[in-house]
């Protein structure tokens, strides 16, 4: 790890350590405080009130042994400024996120403010992304003889980009093959994934950069603007927030539908679950749809195959818990300001 400064300012650590969050009552996942429903679970957030939590991704950075829990990563490529990593509440086989360890960005709008750099630095994240997906899921066989249906896979099927406000305020790229868990799949088609007006695509992040690149010019002021004074500023200039996301947003949902080769005889319980989750899940195992079966319980069944089917921690220990490592270039805090 680098050397500590002998003055450290207080303010800043505190600001780079912590999270805006609404904290799911039902699976404990920190939310975005903009959201009505768990990305996780799909539990309402209406009533729940904001809270901070611990910023784990510059927990990371930082090299702290432990938090609320111990503070390793399931690590797919690091560098001295780059490092990518597992998503701790994958939502499909091959999900990764990938921070800067080298500059605190707590959001998205920042960029904007050195568009020439902001640019630059979300063409090697995504290239980053791109090289543990092609290296390390794509050219697994026995992995895309399971997953895929077929391999013609290109860096142009990834669904990837930022949120905002995020659940962890560092810059972060959420990057993944779009062959959602059946679970998640659901959420999707219902709305709860990759959000209007809070997921901004890359495509769409890229396009707005690079306006600004192409006719030198920046936002001073980005980081205190409202992300959708930001999506008004580009409309007119020819980046459609709205246009891209719509784009992305079916795209992923084709992608899913060409790519995944779920079979149903992998799985011993189909769930309905109704709309507003008002009523009990019925259970029916998967080849006789014919007659409930009782006793199953929905949640932790699905918890189960969530730990068989996500990327996360890959491999797990004896005990069935996910292995991980420190971050090998840990940084003395705080992080040098974007």
């Amino acid at each position: 790890m680098e050397k500590h400064s002998s003055k450290v300012d207080e303010k800043t650590l505190v600001r780079q350590s912590k999270n805006k969050v609404k904290k799911c009552e039902k699976c404990g996942k920190p939310c975005a405080y903009t959201l009505a429903c768990c990305n996780s679970c799909g539990a309402s957030l209406k009533d729940v009130k904001i809270s901070y939590t611990n910023n784990v991704f510059t927990g990371f950075v930082f090299g702290i042994k432990k938090g609320p829990f111990p503070f390793t990563i399931s690590k797919r490529l690091e560098s001295k400024d780059i490092l990518v990593f597992d998503d701790l509440l994958a939502l499909t086989p091959a999900h990764v996120n990938c921070i800067p360890t080298n500059v605190y960005i707590p959001d998205v709008r920042t960029l904007f403010q050195k568009p020439d750099v902001g640019l630059a630095l979300v063409r090697k994240m995504f290239d980053s992304c791109w090289k543990v997906i092609s290296t390390q899921f794509l050219s697994n066989k026995k992995w895309t003889d399971k997953i895929l249906s077929t391999d013609e896979v290109t860096r142009g099927n990834v669904a990837a980009g930022f949120n905002f406000p995020p659940s962890q305020y560092q810059l972060h790229l959420q990057y993944m093959l779009p062959v959602f868990t059946p679970f998640h799949f659901k959420l999707y088609t219902q709305g709860h994934h990759f959000t209007y007006n809070r997921f901004l695509p890359f495509e769409y992040v890229e396009s707005a950069l690079k306006y600004c690149v192409d006719n030198k010019m920046k936002l001073p002021k980005a980081d205190e603007m409202s992300i959708e004074d930001i999506f008004s500023f580009f409309e007119p200039k020819g980046v459609s927030y709205d246009k891209i996301w719509r784009d992305c947003y079916k795209r992923y949902g084709d992608d899913h539908r060409r790519l995944a080769k779920w079979d149903v005889k992998d799985f011993d319980y189909v769930a309905f679950v109704s709309q507003d989750k008002k009523e009990t899940p019925k259970v029916f195992e998967s080849t006789n749809l014919a007659k409930p079966v009782q006793g199953v319980d929905v949640d932790k069944t699905r918890k189960s195959d969530k730990s068989t089917l996500q990327n996360y921690g890959r491999p797990y220990t004896k005990e069935g818990r996910p292995t991980g490592s420190y971050y090998k270039y840990a940084k003395a805090p705080p992080l040098p300001e974007f």
